[in-house]
C-alpha cells in the first residue's frame, strides 16, 4: 500500500540515506518500496543494451536463478532494454504502458520469461547513465495485476532521486576496477584521446590515441611531464578549466564537462572536454594520484556514438530501437515477429522506416552502420 501521509514518506527517505553507511539495509528499503506498490520483488542494477547483461548491486525477492536465465537468454528480448537511451533520470516508466499493453504482455519476453515466474509489467525508473549501459530500480508486479497506474509511478517519482542520491553517494552502481592495470588497459581501446593529470597539472597517465593526436598537432605538446598549448589565450584557457575541476564548485562545470577548442590553423584541430574524476584516490608521498580527465577528440571526426547519441542522431522510435536491436543479434523479420509479439507488416514498416531515417540502402547496412555506431572501443592494431 502506498504510503498516504508525508510522515511515512519522510520515514522511507531516511532509510534510503541510512543505506550510504549501512548497505546491508538496501534489502529492507527495496522490500518496502515495492510492496508498497504492490510489487513482488525489487531491484538495482546496470542494464547494459550492447552486452545484454545485467548486473545486480542490491535486490529483494529476486530469485538468483530469475537472474541466470535472464542474463543468458531473455536479456535480449527485454522489450524495454534501451529504455535508459530515451529516459530521463527520476522519470519512472511502466514497462507494458511504455511499449504498449498488448505488445509488452504478448512479447516472446513476457510470455517465456514473466509470466512462468508470475511476474508482470515493470516499474522501473532511471538511476544512472554510465557510457552505453545505465543503472536502474526495477520493481516486477504480479502478471495478474496488468500495467502500473499513474498513482504507483507518482511514488516512485517522489522517491527516485533520493534513492538515486544514495546510489551515488555509496557508489553502488561503480565498483573500482581491481588493479589499475586493467583500467589502462581499458582506456588504451578507446577512440578519444584520454590525458590525466595530478593536482599540480601533471601529466600522469596518457593513451595511444592522446599521444597520436599531441604528435599531430604543431600547437600541443607534451614539455617534460606538462601539456602546453602553444597559443598563450588557448592554454589560459585550459589551465582555468583543469583549476574549476580540481576544485570541483557545484554546478560550475556543464555535465559533459568544460569545452576547450585546442590547436589551430596550422595543425589538426582538436576539440578537449576537462572533467573531475569522481573518484580520487589518495595521492602518494609524490601527489601523482590523478585528479582531472581531459578527454581529446580531432575536429570533425566522425567517432563511435554511443546508444543514446545513436538513436537520437538519427530520431529512431522506442519501437523501430526494438526491431533493430534484434536485427543486430541476427534475428530474421519472421523470428522477430515471435519475439516482439508484433505483426510482420509492423516489423517491415519498422525496418522501412529505419533504412529511411539511416539513409542505409539495405538491411546489411543498417546492421553494419548499427553495429560500428554502437561500438564504445576500437580494436588495437595488430603489431608489425
Amino acid at each position: 500500500m502506498i504510503a498516504d501521509t508525508s510522515d511515512d514518506i519522510l520515514s522511507l527517505v531516511g532509510r534510503i540515506y541510512d543505506c550510504v553507511l549501512q548497505p546491508d539495509e538496501w534489502t529492507g528499503v527495496l522490500e518496502t518500496v515495492s510492496t508498497a506498490v504492490g510489487g513482488l520483488n525489487a531491484s538495482i542494477s546496470i542494464q547494459d543494451p550492447i552486452s545484454r547483461v545485467a548486473s545486480f548491486s542490491a535486490e529483494w525477492a529476486v530469485p538468483p536463478e530469475a537472474v541466470r536465465l535472464y542474463n543468458e537468454k531473455y536479456a535480449s528480448l527485454n522489450p524495454v532494454l534501451t529504455s535508459g537511451w530515451y529516459c530521463d533520470l527520476d522519470d519512472p516508466i511502466s514497462a507494458a504502458r511504455y511499449t504498449g499493453t498488448d505488445d509488452y504482455f504478448q512479447s516472446r519476453y513476457a510470455r517465456e520469461f514473466l509470466k512462468p515466474l508470475g511476474w508482470g509489467d515493470a516499474l522501473g525508473s532511471h538511476l544512472a547513465k554510465l557510457s552505453s549501459r545505465y543503472g536502474i530500480l526495477c520493481i516486477f508486479g504480479p502478471w495478474s495485476k496488468g500495467a502500473f497506474q499513474d498513482g504507483e509511478l507518482s511514488f516512485i517519482r517522489t522517491l527516485s532521486p533520493h534513492i538515486r542520491r544514495a546510489v551515488q553517494i555509496s557508489e553502488l552502481l561503480g565498483p573500482q576496477p581491481a588493479r589499475p592495470t586493467i583500467e589502462a588497459a581499458t582506456l588504451e581501446l578507446l577512440t578519444a584521446g584520454v590525458v590525466l593529470v595530478d593536482g599540480q597539472k601533471r601529466v600522469v597517465y596518457r593513451n595511444g590515441a592522446a599521444d597520436e593526436l599531441i604528435s599531430r598537432s604543431p600547437g600541443l605538446r607534451l614539455i617534460g611531464d606538462h601539456l602546453h598549448v602553444a597559443d598563450a589565450w588557448t592554454a589560459g584557457k585550459l589551465a582555468a578549466a583543469i583549476d574549476t575541476a580540481l576544485i570541483g564548485a557545484p554546478g560550475a562545470i556543464p555535465e559533459n564537462g568544460i569545452p576547450i577548442a585546442l590547436g589551430g590553423s596550422d595543425g589538426v584541430p582538436i576539440a578537449a572536454w576537462v572533467l573531475p574524476l569522481k573518484r580520487r584516490a589518495h595521492a602518494g608521498p609524490q601527489g601523482l594520484a590523478p585528479q582531472v580527465a581531459i578527454f581529446l577528440h580531432e575536429m570533425g571526426q566522425s567517432p563511435p556514438l554511443a546508444g543514446e547519441l545513436f538513436v537520437k542522431q538519427f530520431a529512431i522510435t522506442q519501437s523501430e530501437c526494438r526491431v533493430l536491436m534484434l536485427l543486430v543479434q541476427g534475428k530474421s523479420l519472421a523470428e522477430i515477429v515471435d519475439w516482439a509479439g508484433i505483426s510482420l507488416t509492423t516489423v517491415k514498416t519498422h525496418l522501412s522506416r529505419l533504412l529511411a531515417k539511416t539513409e542505409t540502402r539495405n538491411q546489411a547496412q543498417l546492421i553494419r552502420l548499427a553495429m560500428t555506431a554502437l561500438s564504445p572501443a576500437r580494436v588495437p592494431p595488430s603489431p608489425s
